[in-house]
């Protein structure tokens, strides 16, 4: 008896067709968590042009005033005022499409989304991301350390912003990133590169294995990782001026950078902020308590004037994932946590704990080890020109590249983050914490 024909799946491969669905999702978390908070606060806007942006700082007390039996008038004093200035950083993002690409998508039956809504969709993405993370550095490029050196186009990468324990190294970098390695002091430049891979260590290690598009010759262990153009790179010296200044250098994190905005704090001591160190000024480097963040508020409130529980509505909390998930433990024996308390709103859509009367939120971004107390009403854009699509006078949003059917568009900004006062602003590092929950890994 002759065996069974047996009909495989490759036989019907020619009748079978592909069933589409009208789903486009992304995979890819882009939430910018503290953008957001400035963006819906209705944050002041500083004016630029000329010789920069400038405004008047009081960096003196009121002193002079005494008691006289006889009737005699004091000396003549007054309290000292210094004008603050600063300048604006340019970012852009450029994406170019081919010609016969943008045809070949126009039709809904073609392609799930025409090419130029992708571009412009990515574009306004990339752009927030870059500001997002700007938000959060210390305005001087540095997005992550090198912790090893395994051959010329792999290096290991850790310290996010640069600062150790900072949180997982690849937190600012994604595949195709242009970038720039400088040696630990930004003055050397070792080469260039693209990133072409990226390997996380683990979920909870800080280190993650950059694979670079070409050789970079003479990298070292704590060279640093900027982004870069083929002409020059976001490499600067001089914090707020290249890149726009960061909680990291507005808060003057570990005293390295007293000066903001042309004043210094070592000159007006007033023109700094409260820095307090886990397991210095807290009873412990690994627990967080709201007793923490109470101190954190007092010192600032006596120190500047601004007083958080007096204000709530000007202050946020911010802090990391794994701070947050700490604050909750210490509270979880003194409360019983309702609907109501998780279901806080705070500006943007999202939604925040309350801490000694404040809304407390996690942005991942944060350094991790990190709780921020910010000042919204202090916090002000140098908008010179908002995010848009550059052109001039009308010359339209897309450029043809030369010689090919093919077109480039390019959205830029020419903006700057200032506080118009520095002393509301507190935080509380050095925490330990490796509890991350990021895009990096899970």
């Amino acid at each position: 008896m002759p065996a069974p024909t047996l009909i495989t799946d490759a036989d019907l491969s020619g009748l079978l067709k592909n069933l589409y669905n009208n789903f486009r999702l992304y995979a890819q978390n882009t939430v910018c968590p503290f953008l957001a908070q400035l963006e819906k606060a209705n944050t002041k806007t500083v004016r630029w042009g000329g010789n920069g942006a400038f405004w008047d700082v009081v960096v003196g007390r009121p002193s002079g005033a005494t008691w006289s039996q006889g009737g005699f008038f004091p000396p003549d004093t007054f309290a000292a005022e210094k004008q603050a200035s600063t300048g604006v950083a340019r970012g852009y993002a450029t994406r170019q499409i081919d010609g016969l690409l943008n045809l070949g998508t126009m039709s809904k039956d073609a392609a799930f989304e025409k090419i130029l809504n992708k571009t412009y969709k990515e574009i306004r993405s990339a752009c927030r991301l870059l500001m997002q993370g700007a938000l959060h550095g210390a305005g001087n490029g540095v997005l992550a350390a090198v912790a090893t050196v395994t051959d010329t186009t792999h290096i290991v990468v850790t310290s996010p912003y640069g600062v150790a324990g900072a949180g997982q190294g690849a937190l600012l970098l994604a595949p195709g990133d242009f970038i720039a390695v400088r040696d630990v002091t930004g003055a050397t430049l070792r080469g260039k590169a693209s990133i072409t891979a990226i390997t996380a260590v683990s979920a909870t290690s800080p280190n993650a294995t950059l694979t670079l598009s070409s050789a970079v010759a003479g990298m070292l262990a704590t060279d640093v990782i900027v982004k870069a153009t083929t002409s020059d790179d976001a490499w600067t010296g001089t914090p707020g001026t290249g890149v726009p200044n960061g909680l990291i250098n507005i808060t003057n994190r570990g005293g390295a950078y007293p000066n903001l905005h042309g004043l210094g704090a070592g000159t007006w001591p007033i023109w700094d902020c409260v820095r307090m160190v886990a397991g210095t000024d807290t009873p412990s480097v690994t627990a967080p308590t709201e007793d923490d963040i109470w101190q954190m508020i007092r010192r600032a409130a006596n120190w500047s004037g601004e007083d958080a529980m007096l204000q709530p509505d000007e202050f946020i909390l911010m802090m990391g994932p794994g701070m947050m998930q700490q604050i909750m433990k210490s509270l979880s024996g003194q409360r019983r946590f309702t609907a109501e308390e998780f279901s806080k709103k705070i500006k943007g859509g999202y939604r925040a704990l309350e801490v000694c009367g404040l809304p407390a939120f996690e942005d991942y971004y944060t350094p991790a080890g990190t709780i921020y107390l910010v000042h919204k009403s202090s916090i002000a854009w140098v908008d010179a020109k908002d995010w848009s699509f550059i052109e001039f006078e009308g010359s339209g949003q897309w450029r043809w590249i030369q010689g090919r059917d093919a077109f480039e568009t390019t959205y830029g900004s020419y903006v700057n983050i200032a506080t118009l006062v520095r002393n509301p602003h507190a935080s509380i590092t050095g925490y330990t914490d490796t509890t991350y929950y990021t895009h990096v890994s899970r």
